[in-house]
């Protein structure tokens, strides 16, 4: 064989390795879309996402904005068909939407995005929620507004049932309603938020139960701070239940300083201080 034609030989082979590694690297391709991406559950601060497998998909991106406009960033990477999309704000709009991609000679691919989803989280708890003193046997339910709700929904314990019934959907922040003279009937409250034609609840208040004639939620909390000689400006977390301690109606107390934290139990009829415990942050 002449040194010409193994010369040629050894072209033509060279040329076949390299058009093959061609063909092989071209064979990789990006994964495909993702489909039918829903929600699966909302909480507070979370959105929970499920979607169909991608055939061959290495894993998936989840990306995440604020209502309808924004920049989008990535809220999660994972190899499951289902993410969390975790620390969101409470009662607000958020829109999502997922791709595929898949890893090939240390390269990554990148499929097209899902179809952008809309979704909800569920607003806070109401806080700070009270009960008045009972008066030709009703008695007003007060609480704080949370943000981003559009309505609430109170509740009161049916004994003999044994369940919490819905008595009232109304959208302000107090309500006054039918108690017993004897005291003893249990009320909590639930905000929600409208999307897209539905209700999403969060989670209920504190319980109050309605009972003697009590002092006022404002006046229970000035007796608490004056005797732990503080200012409201001191103090954050303030919280107060009204319930019944054994045979004694009383408010549960608590808030906080930087270095404390304070806890109350004060008799809703006298105002007196019953216990109090401080303990170092």
């Amino acid at each position: 064989m002449s040194k010409e034609f193994k010369k040629v030989t050894g072209l033509v082979l060279a040329a076949l390795l390299l058009y093959g590694t061609t063909t092989f690297a071209s064979a990789a391709s990006a994964p495909a879309k993702v489909k039918n991406v829903t929600v699966a559950s909302v909480d507070e601060d979370e959105i929970n996402l499920k979607w169909t497998k991608v055939s061959g998909a290495t894993g998936y991106q989840v990306y995440v904005r604020s209502g309808s406009s924004g920049s989008w960033k990535k809220a999660e990477t994972t190899t499951k068909n289902y993410a969390e999309v975790e620390n969101l704000k409470n009662a607000h709009v958020y829109s999502v939407r997922v791709r595929a991609y898949t890893k090939s000679g240390g390269k990554v691919l990148y499929g097209s995005y899902s179809t952008v989803l809309k979704a909800t989280t569920d607003p806070d708890e109401p806080l700070n929620v009270s009960i008045g003193a009972t008066s030709n046997k009703k008695a007003k339910i007060t609480w704080s507004a949370v943000p981003g709700a559009d309505g609430y929904r109170v509740y009161k314990y049916n004994a003999t049932a044994k369940k919490w019934e819905k008595v009232k959907t109304l959208t302000g922040t107090s309500y006054t309603a039918a108690v017993s003279e004897k005291g003893g009937d249990k009320f909590r409250v639930r905000a929600y938020t409208v999307f897209d034609g539905k209700r999403f609840y969060g989670d209920a208040s504190d319980t109050v139960v309605s009972g003697v004639k009590a002092i006022s939620y404002s006046k229970v909390k000035s007796i608490a701070l004056k005797n732990a000689g503080l200012k409201e400006s001191d103090v954050t977390g303030y919280e107060a239940e009204y319930g019944k301690e054994g045979k004694v109606y009383v408010y549960e107390v608590e808030f906080e300083t930087k270095k404390y934290e304070y806890e109350y139990v004060i008799n809703a009829e006298s105002g007196k201080v019953i216990r109090k415990d401080v303990e170092r942050r």
